[in-house]
């Protein structure tokens, strides 16, 4: 019984040490991508320029925070086809976009 105790008491430990190692996401720096009208984080791209990436499918607001001048969305996987410029304040409905790319 004690040796169930002391694991369970260890694995806690270790759990809580790596989750106290994670950097902290500035949200308020690079791409940040919201919910609930500006008000819930769902993603941060610290540095979105020169690739596309999936849109996150539950925002509904996107801000670019720093050295970010536009933001490029499309309907397709791959930042390929009808180019939708966002600009850096911008709301839509969630899952309106599949892709995106920055600069």
């Amino acid at each position: 019984m004690r040796r169930v105790a002391l694991r369970a008491a260890l694995a806690v430990i270790a759990v809580a040490t790596v989750a106290s190692a994670a950097p902290a996401i500035n949200w308020e720096s690079g791409l940040t991508f919201y919910s609930d009208d500006f008000m819930t984080p769902v993603a941060n791209f610290p540095d979105p320029a020169g690739g596309c990436h999936a849109f996150p499918a539950t925002a509904t607001s996107l801000v670019g925070w720093s050295n970010v001048e536009n933001v490029i969305a499309y309907w397709s996987d791959d930042c390929s086809g009808q180019e939708i410029w966002l600009g850096t304040l911008r709301t839509f409905q969630p899952g309106e976009y599949a892709s995106f790319s920055a600069f």
